[in-house]
């Protein structure tokens, strides 16, 4: 019962904070857009000139940002902000590359699965270190399987995305 109502407020998470990220673009104009993309992932604008380091940098970063809190036992509760904070962004460029012209094959082949794909691995990676009860003391658990199991699919998911910009996209 609890994993079926973590599982949904995960969902409601990811789903407003990317109704978030859609709105957000709303109030921005379209060069603080563009400053704001080229700050968190220059890809969005420029998928040419896309180096390997550019697609495995933001991929550690925000995997690092989560696991620091998922892993801290007092700040914990941050991990999910940066999920949603990742989530928000997904929907800001979203939008943004939905308006530019001839995006369409991007998003729908690059940005969208990739990005959601990201976004419910980080929160899979916030179930890695969890607390229990043993008797009036917290126990802090570190599950090492979760964690290797999660690598693995960040490994996985980074590959293919490289293949699909080199290959599809460019």
């Amino acid at each position: 019962m609890f994993r079926s109502v973590q599982v949904i407020q995960y969902g409601f998470l990811l789903a407003i904070g990317f109704v978030s990220g859609v709105i957000c673009f709303q109030a921005f104009s379209l060069d603080k857009s563009m400053n704001l993309i080229k700050l968190v992932d220059p890809r969005v604008l420029e998928l040419s000139d896309v180096t390997m380091w550019q697609t495995i940098l933001p991929i550690v970063a925000w995997g690092l940002f989560v696991l620091f809190f998922t892993t801290h036992p007092y700040l914990h509760f941050f991990a999910r902000l940066v999920v949603a904070v990742k989530a928000t962004f997904f929907g800001f460029g979203s939008v943004f590359l939905l308006t530019q012209q001839e995006s369409i094959l991007v998003y729908s082949v690059w940005w969208f699965p990739f990005q959601l794909i990201y976004c419910i691995l980080l929160l899979a990676l916030c179930s890695v270190f969890g607390t229990r009860k043993v008797g009036p003391n917290r126990k802090f658990v570190f599950n090492k399987h979760l964690f290797i199991t999660l690598v693995v699919a960040f490994t996985v998911m980074c590959v293919g995305e490289m293949f699909v910009i080199s290959s599809i996209i460019n």
